[in-house]
């Protein structure tokens, strides 16, 4: 009888566990496709209908109900359209932002323990807790207004309740708290970086100016693009904490936001048409971001 070799058996044995494991992987990979696709393809269907899909009839009405209020200036549509790309501003300059805090951070700047604990604190907090923090700091009566009236001799009116100013204020909240987990993930990337590098850069005489530019960001390109390609992905889905600060009030609306508010009062159809047209205008601006990251990423190892 043949004897049979322990060390193939024991590659067998882990080849079969290997397959059991991507097997059973399958199981919610197939189950997440499926849920993806009913759902999408549900919200597909009643873009194209005023009420349930093959029981009423298909229609283009919601779009054209949708470029008509895209051409008008007053409009929902519309508004959101430009506050949600003044979200997708901020959030582009806050990974630059994110970016040169995480350099600092990294170089250990005096108090750079203290600046770390400040800029990560407001992701301790609970989002409702700090945003009733910040409402009653701006409110009238409230810190903000008695320094302003006794610094410049003047009342402002509820900041909140203003349409001129309603999404400023919110942007300058959102400009406050969002440096949470962005910056902690460039210093990860920063502090991978060979310290030969940096050594070899000081006997030679680099500047700062020129480490951070010619040495570090080559070295951490990979990780500041992915983080820029996933904040470009949000060019129509950008939006702040509009649900606590105005529910959409004072002309406020993002589309993402504007989108949830219809579904929440059970409107589908014109919100499916909305969601799906702007999805398929971001797609080739995502795609096309992500080739150039890629003709632009230099070839780095370490």
């Amino acid at each position: 009888m043949k004897k049979k070799n322990p060390i193939i058996e024991g590659r067998n044995k882990n080849r079969r566990k290997i397959w059991l494991f991507c097997y059973l992987m399958l199981i919610p990979a197939i189950w997440c496709v499926i849920r993806y696709f009913a759902v999408n393809g549900y919200s597909i269907l009643i873009a194209f209908t005023d009420g349930e899909p093959f029981k009423d009839e298909f229609t283009v009405r919601n779009f054209t109900m949708l470029f008509n209020e895209l051409g008008q200036r007053d409009s929902i549509i519309y508004l959101a359209m430009i506050n949600t790309f003044k979200y997708f501003l901020l959030g582009t300059v806050k990974v630059f932002i994110a970016f040169v805090v995480a350099y600092f951070l990294y170089k250990k700047i005096w108090c750079y323990k203290a600046f770390r604990f400040i800029f990560f604190l407001p992701s301790l907090i609970a989002p409702v807790v700090s945003i009733m923090i910040f409402k009653d700091i701006i409110a009238k009566y409230g810190p903000l207004w008695e320094i302003v009236k006794v610094v410049f001799g003047t009342e402002y009116e509820e900041l909140l309740a203003n349409p001129a100013i309603a999404t400023r204020v919110i942007m300058i909240y959102v400009l406050l708290t969002g440096f949470g987990t962005t910056f902690l993930i460039f210093m990860g990337a920063m502090n991978r970086a060979p310290e030969e590098c940096f050594e070899a850069a000081r006997i030679d005489g680099c500047s700062l100016w020129r480490e951070f530019w010619q040495i570090l960001c080559p070295l951490t390109f990979e990780t500041f693009s992915t983080m820029l390609l996933l904040q470009f992905a949000t060019i129509f889905t950008a939006t702040g904490p509009i649900l606590y600060f105005t529910g959409g009030s004072y002309n406020t609306y993002t589309l993402s936001y504007w989108i949830f508010d219809q579904v929440r009062g059970s409107s589908y159809n014109y919100p499916s048409a909305v969601g799906m047209f702007f999805t398929l205008l971001a797609m080739p601006f995502v795609f096309g971001s992500r080739a150039i990251m890629k003709k632009i990423n230099p070839e780095v190892s370490y």
